[in-house]
C-alpha cells in the first residue's frame, strides 16, 4: 500500500497545483468595494471575506488604503490595492497569500534527476504578481524569485517530483502457522 501511495504521490501533488490556475475564477469576478480610509490589512480581510477565499496576510503588511480603488474585477481591485501599498500576492489554488515587496526572495534549485518540462508546465499555470520562474544552467536549475509563499510552494513540487518511485514488487512474506518464509523477488 505504501508503495503505490509512492508512485501516486506526485501525480497528485501536482494535478492540485496545476488547478491553482483553473480555481481563479475569483479574479474575473466583478468586485467593487468603496474604501473610506482604512487599515491595509483590513481591507485585504474584507477582500478574502467577500469572496470566500482565506488570505494569508504577512505581518510585514502595513499601511492605509484611502480613496475608491476605481476596478472591474476582484483581480484587478487586489492588483491596485497591491501596487498602492507595495505587495506582493500569489494564489495557491486555496489561500491568497500577501506579503510585502521587501520579502520577496530568490532561489535556486538543483533539478537533477526531474523532469524539468513537467515542473514548468505546473508552474506556467502559476498565479499571482510578480511570479517567476526560469530554468538556467543549461535546465539544470531552476531560479525562481517571488513572494514566500511562492517559493515555498516551488520547493515542495520540486521535493515531489524527487522522491523515488517505489520500485516495485519486492517480496513476500507466508504465514503458516508458526512458520515465517520470506521470499524476495528477483528480477
Amino acid at each position: 500500500m505504501v508503495g503505490i501511495g509512492m508512485v501516486v504521490w506526485p501525480a497528485v501533488a501536482l494535478a492540485v497545483d496545476e488547478s491553482a490556475s483553473q480555481r481563479a475564477e475569483w479574479l474575473e469576478k466583478e468586485y467593487r468595494y468603496v474604501v473610506i480610509e482604512q487599515d491595509v490589512r483590513d481591507v485585504l480581510t474584507e477582500f478574502g471575506r467577500n469572496l470566500s477565499l482565506p488570505m494569508d496576510i504577512s505581518s510585514e503588511v502595513e499601511g492605509r488604503v484611502r480613496g475608491d480603488i476605481p476596478s472591474g474585477s476582484a483581480g484587478e481591485f487586489l492588483d491596485r490595492v497591491a501596487a498602492a501599498n507595495g505587495l506582493v500576492w500569489y494564489f495557491d489554488g486555496s489561500v491568497i497569500h500577501v506579503a510585502t515587496r521587501g520579502e520577496i526572495t530568490q532561489r535556486t534549485f538543483d533539478l537533477r534527476g526531474i523532469d524539468s518540462t513537467r515542473l514548468m508546465k505546473s508552474l506556467d499555470r502559476r498565479v499571482g504578481e510578480p511570479l517567476s520562474a526560469q530554468l538556467v544552467d543549461d535546465g539544470s536549475a531552476l531560479q525562481v524569485v517571488g513572494p514566500p509563499a511562492w517559493i515555498d510552494s516551488v520547493a515542495r513540487r520540486v521535493d515531489r517530483l524527487r522522491q523515488p518511485a517505489a520500485s516495485g514488487y519486492a517480496g513476500v512474506t507466508v504465514f503458516r502457522g508458526s512458520v515465517v518464509t520470506n521470499t524476495q523477488a528477483t528480477e
